[in-house]
């Protein structure tokens, strides 16, 4: 039976683009998992805009699941619009966002969920980084370089000293959620670095998880897009001034 909103303590958002043929296995393996570990949840995935039958194929698992629920519009407007989409229908107290490709498994968000029970932080951020991050199956070097190369000069133009600025795993209160993704000026990649420069201007409380995390063939990126988001966070920056 679905739970009544106020009943509802984490909403898990799985934001997907043209994710037909990895998103599948990740989403029985979180199915699953949210409901032999979980109580009082919610899964939202939400479908930008794909172009494969990304939208079908949620359709089909999750149809004997009343936990959870598929939001799809026919336009790709982004990960960050994707994201503030499920946040928008969220009801949880505490809401998170996961990648679609399996790189982050379920057990993490258990993880996740019982430091801000225990610590109420305001956002917490999935960490590849940290020391004490374990990472099963590495990027290839070209992305590991053009990973640090973009978390180098986020820090640098935007002052948010994180150490994993790209990581597909972030967990929000629901009112520090509302207040950082409302009104972004940017949707795609860099979504990421806004939301964070916006928590550290308003001085919430951010805490960085170190994660478990396999690299998983089949991103979206472009040999070009560093560039072209490198562009985009300078213009970003300049718009804050």
């Amino acid at each position: 039976m679905p739970l009544p909103m106020k009943d509802i303590k984490l909403s898990i958002l799985v934001p997907a683009y043209n994710e037909e043929t990895r998103i599948p296995k990740f989403l029985k393996e979180l199915l699953k998992f949210t409901e032999n570990n979980l109580e009082s949840y919610e899964i939202i995935v939400i479908n930008d805009g794909s172009l494969d039958k990304t939208k079908e194929t949620v359709l089909k698992l999750i149809t004997n699941y009343d936990r959870a629920r598929l939001i799809s519009y026919d336009d790709n407007m982004g990960k960050g619009h994707a994201v503030l989409q499920g946040i928008l229908n969220a009801k949880g107290k505490f809401i998170l966002f996961i990648d679609a490709d399996g790189s982050i498994k379920p057990p993490e968000i258990l993880k996740m969920y019982k430091i801000f029970q225990k610590f109420h932080f305001d956002i917490i951020v999935g960490s590849r980084i940290l020391k004490s991050s374990n990472i099963t199956e590495s990027q290839p070097y070209s992305r590991r370089i053009s990973s640090k190369i973009f978390n180098l000069y986020s820090n640098l133009l935007f002052r948010i000293n994180i150490n994993d600025l790209l990581c597909g795993f972030k967990g929000f209160s629901r009112e520090v959620a509302h207040k950082i993704f409302i009104d972004l000026k940017a949707y795609r990649w860099e979504f990421d670095v806004e939301i964070l420069y916006r928590a550290r201007k308003n001085g919430f409380k951010v805490f960085e998880l170190p994660i478990e995390w396999r690299h998983e063939e089949g991103s979206k990126m472009t040999l070009l897009d560093p560039i072209f988001i490198f562009l985009n966070l300078f213009k970003l920056r300049l718009s804050y001034l």
